[in-house]
């Protein structure tokens, strides 16, 4: 009897354990599953980045930016450099270069400080007013066309139509200026 009774006990035992294994089984693929789809999505994740001043919706990824970002960069990058007085052009030669890739910083940087000199020197100040933008996200470029009025003192000099051509790097979530300069019409 007592042999009936453990057999018994080994069955629901071995049911027991057999049920077990099914959900250990299950787990494991179900984990397996999990590691693929992650796999699978590593650098297609966008990262949504919130500016002070929103014009457009814009998103970015692990390879790439939309066009409007690149517009709302160049809007801000060109207000940096173009909007300037001597007593500002100490901070905004700081800010944009904190967004400038380390292979144009040097030239930027001694242009930049040139300008800023020039500016003191003379007591200029620069406003630019956009007008137009024009984005090649592929290339990660962008022209902004705008007016730029510039005044010596009190005295304003006439306001002159002008465009830039922005080349940027986009690494690890940042874009970087690797060029600003100015397109001149042909």
């Amino acid at each position: 009897m007592n042999i009936s009774i453990y057999r018994s006990h080994l069955s629901k035992i071995i049911s027991q354990r057999n049920g077990y294994l099914v959900l250990a089984g299950c787990a494991l693929v179900i984990c397996l599953l999990e590691a693929v789809i992650i796999l699978l999505m590593v650098g297609r994740e966008r990262i949504v980045i919130v500016p002070p001043v929103i014009e457009k919706s814009f998103w970015v990824s692990a390879q790439s930016v939309s066009p409007e970002y690149l517009s709302e960069m160049t809007m801000f990058f060109a207000g940096l450099r173009l909007n300037m007085t001597p007593d500002n052009s100490g901070l905004q030669r700081e800010t944009l270069l904190r967004y400038t890739d380390p292979s144009y910083y040097n030239a930027l940087n001694s242009q930049l400080v040139k300008e800023g000199d020039k500016l003191n020197d003379q007591h200029i100040s620069m406003a630019f007013y956009s007008v137009n933008i024009k984005v090649n996200s592929k290339r990660l470029e962008a022209i902004i066309e705008g007016d730029l009025k510039t005044s010596v003192g009190d005295a304003a000099i006439p306001t002159r139509r002008v465009k830039y051509l922005v080349g940027y790097r986009y690494d690890a979530g940042r874009l970087l200026i690797k060029s600003f300069e100015e397109v001149k019409n042909a």
